[in-house]
């Protein structure tokens, strides 16, 4: 019994996005036991969760805007960091408080004294 071409397809984006979510930290890394097995809700939760950190309209669904996102350029750091992942180094700093809300920066240079002791 052969599947659909739009079930196979289906399928192949799923795996692909569960691949990146659990890249990028929105997911736990699979284990051998359980595999990729995920349910609606945590991968729902996921992409929410993504898309609140991509500061796009968090729907849960994987829309043309997440897929941009997706898409996008980026470094291979993980976006969130497993809280049971223990660091060998410690943090010589820490940032508190809210992340600095604006993505445009105003900035202006000017000229140097020429008066210097």
């Amino acid at each position: 019994m052969a599947l659909p071409a739009e079930s196979i397809i289906q399928t192949q984006r799923l795996s692909v996005t569960q691949n990146y979510l659990m890249n990028f930290g929105y997911l736990p890394q699979s284990d051998l036991e359980t595999g990729n097995l995920r349910t609606d809700d945590q991968l729902r939760e996921a992409i929410r969760s993504l898309q609140n950190y991509g500061g796009i309209p968090e729907t849960g669904e994987i829309d043309e805007a997440t897929q941009k996102l997706m898409k996008s350029p980026r470094c291979g750091v993980a976006d969130k960091i497993d809280p049971r992942y223990k660091r060998s180094r410690h943090k010589r700093f820490t940032i508190h408080g809210q992340p600095w809300p604006y993505k445009n920066l105003t900035w202006r240079l000017v000229p140097l004294s020429t008066h210097f002791s």
